[in-house]
């Protein structure tokens, strides 16, 4: 039966490398049966990968060349790893024997960037940007001598060798494909190919197959005749690669059309859909003799394709890749200035020199960026973003234009005298609050700005009528811009008119009509003719979305080098287990999020936000507790940004939902309060969790012994939080959680050593006062009911 693409799932993604990989290659066969994946990469690194189960484990990385690996090349014979590179040499290791080069091939004078096997043992013929080929014969004791195959008119990107020709085939950035004889003679010359040639591969009958810039594969018989192309890619085809398991007229190929594809040369047909990749550019692929693709992408992340359901990953690994792909997919049909954003070169186009002073050239980076630079004195220098639109121009569309992206507003807004003014754009009917908490974590502002900012923006947008947050259609992620991973997000669509919180992906509280009596967030809280206090029911956040998390940590760990923490996709799986609703107690899980929260601060919200919701677990939060002192290294980032703090915050309170947790909250308490207390500012999600977290406190106070310095620290804690919590939820709970406490045996008494009823209530006027608290009649009954406590 003919292989398919359609039968091919992914298997597996390898984390290591942490630029483009530019080379795959597949390596030795194991003693279990299993083979070596070989891959390089712009990070100078190459790596050796060994089959696990189903996985593969990072066993060595080469570090020898001065500049990034461009292919790689195993001759199996001789067990020779061959990595050729930019710095125009090739290294020759031997398998298992040591880290250190065998031999370092060196004469070209340019970037080696193709490597195959020649005709005579101990040989290899090499292609480089110095426009020759070379055939290297090295001796038994290790000496060199070669020859060269000069007649190319550019660089030669492809290099093949027809044994039972006893010929050589070389092809490049000239259009040309050349034959040569074992004494470096020409022999013939093809010419069919539009465009520069960038791969070759010797097929039975010495037919042979080329590809390249044209993004057409030809097909190209003894006799030198090109009896059929292949169409399909949509843009340049980097590489090919073909296996005995797929069948020795089958040919897979990569491309910058971030496609992987199949094809039966014979036929010329196309073999299933093409594997579209979540990067920009697809550089390198090889084959397994089980039958599996392996493809090295510009994301830096090698992946493996099965078609043997037993090898294939797992449901969320899958559905992760998935939805990386549909993002992809969007980014294709992005438009800067009228062209198309996938039609522009990438990075390596500052490999090339400018052709005179102030030439401008725009690369597109992996990230989606788009940037602008200007050939001067001999170097691209940045000149900027390149900004644009999809749809229209500015003067077309009637909207502003800000980095690529339409806006009804693009404000300018003045943070220093001598600081340019910072560009914040907005849109009608997005939330101002999520607008303003976007720009300030964009621009590393004070969190403290919040509040000025959306102020701003309701002042100066067509919601100038609005005096609170709206409902948004949409949620942008304030931490990183973007509508991907939220810290605590949900897809849940909830019903009624209620604000949707983008942490919990449930409503708190809302400014319009709804349907039902109460917010859906606290429909048990209060009933019509129950007492308010106390409340013994703990709150809660455990609202996730395991993908976007595991997205969100992916997208960080890929930044990181092994040295920065930088861990393999198995341990990020195994801590997203813990983000189950009812997780198993697994010590590898344990001991990977323990590594994980070593990561920079800035990158840690994903981390602690598994954190919050593992600690639901009794036996987990025990395990995390005595084996690692874990509380004591979240606690210190509730002084850090305010993403940390909000996740360290809602796993406090997760934390004390049980026995566990509250006593090891209660031995920390004075540390925690203080640094709980310490939090003077904040978006309304992170008002939400310090109220709930002071609720839950008062809540263990009823149901146990009472504690009258937490009651007291608590209660200062809840009156602080009173003189800049704005948002109306978190006020309710902050009373509710007074109101627990004038049910302990502490009583009123430690309170009023605190704060009034009085004031207390002059704050719930205040804020019911207010058109945003007409309709919220629970605050006011609260409030009414802690004046009949006192």
């Amino acid at each position: 039966m003919e292989p398919s693409l359609d039968n091919y799932k992914l298997s597996c993604e390898l984390l290591g490398h942490s630029m483009d990989v530019r080379a795959v290659a597949a390596g030795a066969v194991t003693p279990l049966g299993g083979q070596v994946i070989l891959s390089g990469s712009r990070d100078k690194s190459t790596k050796l990968w060994k089959p696990s189960g189903n996985e593969y484990i990072e066993s060595v990385t080469l570090q020898d060349h001065k500049n990034f690996i461009s292919f790689i090349y195993y001759l199996a014979k001789e067990q020779w790893i061959c990595t050729a590179s930019n710095d125009a040499t090739i290294c020759i290791y031997k398998e298992d024997e040591s880290l250190i080069p065998l031999l370092t091939l060196k004469g070209h004078e340019s970037t080696v960037c193709t490597v195959a096997g020649a005709l005579k043992p101990r040989s290899l013929i090499s292609g480089s940007w110095d426009k020759t080929a070379r055939v290297w014969t090295i001796g038994e004791t290790g000496e060199v001598t070669f020859i060269t195959l000069q007649g190319h008119e550019a660089a030669v990107w492809a290099v093949a060798t027809l044994y039972d020709q006893s010929k050589y085939v070389t092809a490049g950035a000239d259009k040309c494909i050349y034959y040569w004889n074992e004494s470096g003679d020409k022999l013939r010359l093809l010419k069919g190919h539009t465009d520069c040639v960038r791969s070759l591969i010797s097929l039975p009958a010495n037919s042979l197959l080329s590809c390249g810039n044209d993004a057409v594969l030809r097909f190209w018989n003894e006799d030198g005749e090109c009896v059929r192309q292949l169409n399909g890619h949509t843009n340049y085809i980097y590489a090919m690669a073909t296996n005995a398991a797929l069948g020795e007229h089958i040919v897979v190929s990569c491309g910058e059309d971030s496609t992987l594809r199949m094809w039966n040369v014979i036929t010329g047909k196309e073999l299933g859909a093409p594997i579209l990749h979540p990067a920009i550019s697809v550089w390198s692929v090889t084959c397994l003799q089980n039958g599996d693709i392996v493809t090295g992408c510009s994301d830096g992340i090698v992946r493996v394709f099965s078609q043997d359901p037993a090898r294939q990953a797992n449901k969320i690994l899958r559905q992760a890749f998935d939805l990386a792909v549909a993002t992809r997919k969007s980014e294709m049909n992005e438009e800067i200035g009228g062209i198309k954003k996938t039609d522009l070169p990438g990075p390596e186009a500052l490999l090339s020199n400018g052709t005179r002073d102030g030439q401008t050239k725009m690369v597109r980076y992996p990230d989606g960026s788009v940037k602008c630079y200007s050939w001067e004195l001999g170097k691209w220098n940045l000149v900027g973003d390149v900004t644009g639109a999809t749809g229209g121009t500015q003067t077309s569309s009637g909207k502003k234009l800000h980095e690529g992206k339409e806006y009804d507003y693009v404000f300018s807004v003045d943070i220093s005298d001598t600081e340019p003014p910072i560009k914040l754009p907005y849109n009608r009917g997005e939330d101002p609050w999520q607008a303003a908490q976007s720009f300030i974590h964009k621009n590393n502002l004070p969190q403290a700005y919040l509040d000025q900012v959306a102020n701003f923006i309701v002042k100066n947008s067509e919601n100038s009528t609005v005096v609170t947050q709206q409902t948004s259609t949409g949620y942008q992620d304030p931490f990183t811009g973007g509508s991907r991973y939220v810290p605590g997000s949900s897809n849940t669509n909830l019903g009624g008119g209620g604000n949707m919180d983008p942490f919990t992906g449930a409503s708190s509280y809302s400014t319009t009509s709804s349907s039902s009596s109460q917010p859906k967030i606290d429909v048990n809280f209060v009933r019509s003719g129950d007492k308010h206090f106390p409340v013994t029911s703990y709150r809660t956040f455990d609202t996730c979305d395991a993908n976007k998390v595991l997205e969100k940590m992916r997208e960080f760990n890929n930044k990181l080098t092994l040295a920065e923490g930088k861990v393999g996709e198995e341990l990020l799986l195994a801590v997203v287990k813990l983000a189950d609703q009812s997780p198993e107690l697994d010590l590898t899980s344990l001991d990977a999020l323990m590594l994980l929260l070593k990561w920079p601060a800035g990158m840690l919200f994903p981390v602690i936000d598994v954190v919050r919701l593992a600690v639901r677990n009794e036996a987990i939060f025990s395990a995390l507790n005595t084996s690692h002192n874990f509380l004591n290294t979240v606690l210190p980032h509730l002084s850090g940004s305010a993403a940390n703090q909000l996740m360290v915050v809602r796993c406090l309170a997760n934390a004390l939902t049980h026995q566990s947790g509250r006593q090891q909250i209660e031995t920390l308490f004075p540390k925690i309060i203080e640094l709980v207390g310490g939090i003077r500012a904040g978006s309304p999600n992170l008002q939400i969790a310090v109220s709930t977290f002071y609720l839950n406190v008062t809540i263990a106070q009823t149901m146990g012994r009472t504690n009258p310095d937490i009651c007291h620290a608590v209660t200062t804690g809840v009156v602080e939080l009173f003189k800049w919590a704005k948002d109306l939820e978190s006020c309710y709970r902050s009373v509710v959680a007074i109101g627990n406490l004038t049910t302990t045996s502490c009583g009123q008494e430690t309170i009023a050593q605190v704060v009034s009823v009085d004031y207390v209530m002059d704050k719930l006027r205040e804020l019911t006062n207010t058109p945003q608290g007409e309709n919220f009649s629970k605050l006011n009954s609260a409030g009414q009911a802690l004046l009949a406590a006192f």
